[in-house]
């Protein structure tokens, strides 16, 4: 049973017993009843809350894994001032990958320099 489905299950036999009650004049018993219904309202709309919010964070983790970067992946050489790996074509940001572990294509400014579109760095044998 999941924590949504407990608290409606709570709420229904407190409004029974809301039902019952109408047959005691205890009026301190009817007030305590009445707070326990609040109670538990309060602990639905929650639950349901956490609820969306833990199928947000999944789904966030599963595409923070599908895009993240092996942590064995290491650049194979230099070029120009920029990374290359093995596994794609082009020439990539420094910057970007020491510091974010981010693959930041550069594209060609001049014959000798390259910059970065995400980090404007400048790479290049000057």
């Amino acid at each position: 049973m999941d924590l949504v489905s407990g608290v409606s299950n709570s709420i229904t036999l407190a409004k029974r017993l809301r039902e019952i009650s109408k047959n005691i004049a205890d009026a301190e018993f009817k007030n305590v009843l009445a707070d326990l219904s609040n109670e538990l309202a309060d602990l639905k709309l929650e639950a349901a809350s956490m609820k969306e919010q833990l199928a947000a964070l999944q789904e966030e983790n599963a595409l923070l894994r599908h895009v993240a970067v092996p942590a064995e992946e290491k650049p194979s050489g230099t070029k120009w001032g920029c990374y290359q790996f093995e596994s794609e074509e082009g020439l990539f940001c420094t910057a970007c990958w020491d510091s974010k572990r981010r693959k930041s294509r550069t594209t060609r400014f001049t014959a000798k320099f390259r910059t970065c579109p995400v980090c404007n760095a400048a790479h290049g044998t000057g």
